[in-house]
């Protein structure tokens, strides 16, 4: 059905479509070469085995060429703000090398079958079991895997931060926490609820009893975890609804929080990303756990002053903003002395 909007109108509408197609837009002849690659790949291998084993042996080398690059120019992850962030990118290069020690391995085997002439018959001999093989691959696995097990002990300890001094994670003890600063961090579709104690004032007794009853005095804040440089961070981690999972890049730092639960967690701000000129670099909290249909809104900030006092500052800052809201919600829902029908 054509609308009547003059003559101009239906004179374009009858006109057949025309497909400009731009031969120089990436978008176009990428996929096109990606296609042609492809088939000749298929062809080529349909003809020979050989061909398979040097392109295996080429992905193989692509990859660990590129892992390489990427290491060496440190493309794997952002800047590191605390000391424990060099220890976890060291846990994650171990763990990168013991795996590619097997990945290659596997490729080596994998390509000299692929070399291999048939069988006269064009059947491989088949062979039932080996003891001592299938002894060698569950042996070696498992000590690789009690390496990596063991030399992430004292990291852990540290990021849970229960005890001082630990390299073996035990119960936290709320009597014995030495944090400069306690926050509850409470997940919530779809964003993060701080609530601080104040730090000019006496330490709760408690820290896991204060996480679930705030006190009058407290500091909330949504979507932003401040803290100052040096400090040690008691983070008292729940969530009110779903499993949600609180990622902090910059800090190496992630832990899932539970319907339910109370997890301590431990953060030391070593640097700041205050910068000179007072801009801020932007170091991000999300939520690593699919958590429903807005988990992209889950996203927050990480500020750390460049001192104690700015800290305080803000704090301060913050506090009476929340006052005056607390007022101003309180006399808008005042009732009226007034009697009514006498205004």
């Amino acid at each position: 059905m054509l609308l009547d909007k003059g003559p101009s109108a239906a004179v374009e509408a009858t006109e057949p479509a025309v497909l400009h197609f731009n031969w120089s837009a990436s978008e176009h002849w990428i996929p096109l070469a990606l296609t042609a690659v492809a088939f000749f790949t298929w062809l080529l291998a349909t003809r020979s085995n050989k061909f398979w084993a040097a392109l295996i042996g080429l992905n193989a080398a692509t990859v660990a060429g590129y892992t390489a690059w990427c290491a060496y120019n440190h493309l794997w992850l952002p800047e590191t703000a605390n000391d424990l962030g060099a220890e976890v990118d060291g846990l994650f290069n171990l763990v990168l090398f013991l795996t590619s020690i097997f990945y290659f391995i596997t490729q080596a085997v994998l390509i000299y079958t692929m070399v291999q002439k048939p069988p006269a018959n064009g059947r491989a001999k088949p062979v039932h079991g080996n003891h001592t093989l299938e002894i060698a691959w569950m042996l070696v696995p498992a000590f690789f895997l009690a390496v990596i097990a063991i030399a992430q002990l004292p990291t852990w300890a540290k990021m849970k931060g229960q005890t001082s001094d630990s390299s073996i994670p035990v119960g936290y003890d709320p009597t014995t926490d030495s944090s400069d600063l306690l926050v509850t961090v409470t997940g919530k579709q779809w964003e993060w609820r701080m609530r601080y104690a104040d730090p000019a004032k006496a330490k709760p007794t408690n820290p896991l009893l204060w996480a679930s009853t705030p006190a009058t005095d407290d500091v909330h804040a949504v979507n932003e975890l401040h803290s100052w440089q040096g400090a040690k961070v008691r983070l008292m981690l729940r969530t009110t609804d779903v499993i949600h999972s609180f990622f902090m890049p910059q800090f190496r730092f992630k832990q899932d929080m539970l319907p339910g639960k109370t997890i301590p967690a431990l953060l030391r701000t070593d640097k700041t990303n205050i910068n000179s000129d007072g801009t801020e670099r932007c170091w991000e909290i999300a939520c690593a756990e699919l958590c429903g249909g807005n988990h992209y809104r889950m996203r927050g900030k990480v500020v750390v002053h460049a001192t104690r006092e700015d800290f305080m500052r803000w704090l301060s800052e913050t506090k009476t903003k929340q006052t005056a809201r607390k007022d101003s919600l309180a006399a808008a829902t005042k009732p009226s002395d007034t009697p009514a029908g006498k205004e």
